[in-house]
Order: C-alpha cells, then sequence, then structure tokens
C-alpha cells in the first residue's frame, strides 16, 4: 500500500495544479489513464469524451480505436490492419445472477494527506464479493461527472451483452467479483465518485495520470470507416442460435 499510496499522491498533486483553472461542468474532456496487466507491459489509454461520443485509444496517432456511440448506445472497435469493425449494441437483458454475489464495500483511509480535488478529499475503498477483495479504489465524489457518466453507459452496454452469455461462461469465471464486473454490478467503481486509481489483486491497475477539460477533439476521431467490413456481435450471436 506504501507505494500505490507514493503514486497516488505524486499524481494527485500534478492534477490538483491542472484542475485549478478549469471549468466543472466541461462535458468534453480528455483524459490519460497509466495502466497494467498481469503478463503486460503498463501501457497508456487515452479516452475522449463529448456529449455524443467515446473515444478509447493508445494516444495521439493511434490507427486502432474504439468508438461508443452514446445516442446508439453502439460500440465500434476499429482495426486498420484488417480493415475491420466489431460492433457490440445490446439491449438490457433480465438475468439472475447463479449466486448470491454478497457485494459490499468499506472504507479504508480517509486520505487527509492528499491534496483535495475541486475542493474534495480522494477516499480509499476496498470493494468485496464476501471475503474475497475485487479492487480497491481511490475516488473522490463529484470530480469529472461527465466522464463516470459515460463510462456507466458504456459499461452497461458491455455487461448487457456478456449477460447474453451467462450460460456459457468458463467455471474459473463462476466468482463473484468477476460476475459481479462483467455482468451484474459493472459500474461498482463509480458508486462513490471518480476512481482516481484502482487496482486489484490480479495484479490490473489504472492510475489518471493526466486530463484536459473543455477539450476539443476533432470530430473525425470519432468517424466509423464506411468502407472496412462489419462484424456484428449481435448478429452472429443470432445466426449461431438458430437450430
Amino acid at each position: 500500500m506504501k507505494l500505490v499510496h507514493l503514486v497516488f499522491v505524486c499524481c494527485v498533486v500534478f492534477l490538483a495544479a491542472c484542475d485549478q483553472s478549469a471549468n466543472k461542468a466541461s462535458q468534453n474532456l480528455l483524459l490519460m489513464f497509466g495502466d497494467q496487466e498481469e503478463g503486460v507491459d503498463p501501457y497508456q489509454t487515452r479516452i475522449l469524451v463529448t456529449p455524443d461520443f467515446m473515444r478509447f485509444d493508445d494516444g495521439e496517432g493511434a490507427t486502432d480505436y474504439l468508438v461508443f456511440d452514446r445516442k446508439q448506445q453502439t460500440i465500434y472497435s476499429i482495426v486498420q490492419e484488417t480493415k475491420s469493425i466489431t460492433v457490440i449494441s445490446s439491449a438490457a437483458v433480465e438475468v439472475k445472477p447463479p449466486f448470491d454475489l454478497k457485494l459490499s464495500h468499506k472504507k479504508i483511509d480517509d486520505m487527509q494527506d492528499a491534496p483535495s480535488m475541486e475542493g474534495v478529499k480522494p477516499q480509499h475503498h476496498v470493494f468485496l464479493s464476501g471475503e474475497e477483495v475485487c479492487f480497491e479504489v481511490l475516488s473522490v465524489a463529484g470530480f469529472l461527472p461527465a466522464y463516470v457518466a459515460a463510462m456507466q453507459e458504456f459499461n452497461t452496454v458491455l455487461a448487457n451483452d456478456s449477460a447474453l452469455t451467462l450460460s456459457s461462461l468458463p467455471a474459473d469465471m463462476h466468482n463473484g467479483c468477476n460476475l459481479a464486473k462483467g455482468i451484474f454490478e459493472p459500474n461498482r467503481q463509480f458508486a462513490l465518485g471518480f476512481p482516481l486509481q484502482r487496482w486489484s489483486p490480479d495484479g490490473s491497475s489504472s492510475v489518471l495520470i493526466d486530463f484536459k477539460k473543455d477539450y476539443q477533439a476533432d470530430k473525425t476521431l470519432f468517424e466509423i470507416p464506411a468502407s472496412y467490413s462489419r462484424l456484428n456481435i449481435q448478429e452472429i450471436r443470432s445466426k449461431l442460435s438458430k437450430p
């Protein structure tokens, strides 16, 4: 925890300085995250947010990217090398957990030594399924609400799609943490505000390293190439289910 705390404090000092002159109500954002997954070198993820779209990529000049159309509630994953687009657009699905997930969270630290973000101190919470730790989060209530709202929409679309495959999930995915994250509570990390930093026992982590409010992104960054081939996950799943 000491290393995590040090990394967080260093980042939040910089972020707090960036935040001084920003418009709190901005709906147009640029965010940069430092991400880590087990067995993968650390990498950065850039996220652009507007009232109509989100874009995920690895930074300036990225050729592969993901666009979320918020009006259509549709996700497009674009790969330049194969000139292909994977499309996900699932409606809400009624499914029940195969067992009681016993989800809860509890406060670990008030982070009183950390700088405030828009006048609010970050909070450290741990999220559990029964006695199992799913992840820990350092969050700030009310910070960058446009990003939080957009991510909740995005995660819900993914969760609705995953719900369609619940019966075919591998046995090692049948635990409370995975089922909550993937299907039943995909937005737990936003329950207490903006997650400045998140880390899990499996080695995955994410930390906000930079952001800009009132960011005017080039509209072409949200375009879906018309000439690329499309693979619609829903349509394929529907065809496979027919006798």
